[in-house]
Parts: C-alpha cells; sequence; structure tokens
C-alpha cells in the first residue's frame, strides 16, 4: 500500500494534468458554487489566490477514489486550494448552512497553510487557531463550536486529512 505522501503526490500529478484545463473554463463560467465560495473567503483573515470546485466524477477511476476521501487539497507545489464538490461540508453550505460555511472557511484556511509551506501539524494547528477565533468572536454556535474543536483536536497528528 502506497504511503500516504506518495498517494497524494501522484494524486497531484494526476489532478493537475487532467482536470487544469477544465478548471480554468469552470472558473469563467457561473457555477452554484460561487455564492459559497463568495461567503467562505470573507470569512478567512487572509483571501487565497484561487479556489476552485471539482468534481470527482469527471475524473479517472483511480483518481477519483481518492478524490470522494477528500473534503480539499492543493496539488505540489501548487497555489490553487481546490475542494471537492461531493464534500459533506461544501454540499452543506450549498444549502445554506452557516456553519458549514465556517467549517468550510477553516478547511480552506488548512489547505492555505500547506501551500505557505506547512506540514500536517502545523496546518492543523493554523485550522484550529482559526475555529478558536471563530469561537471567542461568537461567530459560531458554543456548544457546536466547542464539540467541532474537540474533534479538531483529536485527529492530531493524522496525515490522512480526515474531517472530524
Amino acid at each position: 500500500m502506497p504511503s500516504p505522501r506518495c498517494s497524494r503526490w501522484c494524486l497531484s500529478l494526476l489532478v493537475a494534468s487532467t482536470l487544469a484545463a477544465p478548471l480554468h473554463e469552470a472558473a469563467r463560467a457561473a457555477s452554484p458554487f460561487d455564492p459559497v465560495l463568495e461567503r467562505v473567503l470573507k470569512l478567512l483573515p487572509k483571501r487565497p489566490l484561487e479556489v476552485a470546485v471539482i468534481d470527482p466524477n469527471q475524473a479517472q477511476p483511480d483518481v477519483r477514489r481518492t478524490l470522494l476521501t477528500l473534503d480539499a487539497f492543493i496539488t505540489k507545489g501548487g497555489r490553487v486550494v481546490y475542494l471537492t464538490s461531493h464534500s459533506e461540508v461544501i454540499q452543506g453550505a450549498l444549502k445554506g448552512s452557516q456553519l458549514c460555511d465556517y467549517i468550510l472557511a477553516t478547511i480552506v484556511w488548512h489547505e492555505m497553510a500547506h501551500i505557505d509551506g506547512a506540514n500536517e501539524a502545523e496546518a492543523q494547528r493554523c485550522e484550529e487557531q482559526l475555529w478558536t477565533a471563530f469561537l471567542m468572536e461568537e461567530r459560531v454556535d458554543r456548544i457546536q463550536g466547542l464539540r467541532y474543536l474537540k474533534a479538531l483536536k483529536s485527529r492530531r497528528g493524522d496525515e490522512g486529512h480526515r474531517r472530524p
């Protein structure tokens, strides 16, 4: 079984080569995800250079299997945060869940930390710090927010990028 790093690196190459052209075309066309991205990006301390939503069903079967396990990812050396359209979090945000908007913001923030060179533990801490700020500013429900923070902290050291 390949290591998670090898799998992510291979996924990066496959995604970059197979989805690059459609992503640029999709970025110009209106998408049902546009309002979600607009809301989510306003929640971040700084904006990423680019965020793209991809449909795992458009990928090759071997890549699709990996994409279906992710909410978001970046490609090695890339500056784009990719969100997967099937993700429960983005689907919840699409349905108008404010809590999902905030969770999605922390997911994007986590990937931005990777773009800036953070390893998994550092990216998780960045995500937790942003979530804690949302809690302290009372932007999310306290009970739900504390539960989510506990779940975030419980995954420490998890290289698999699994959502709590």
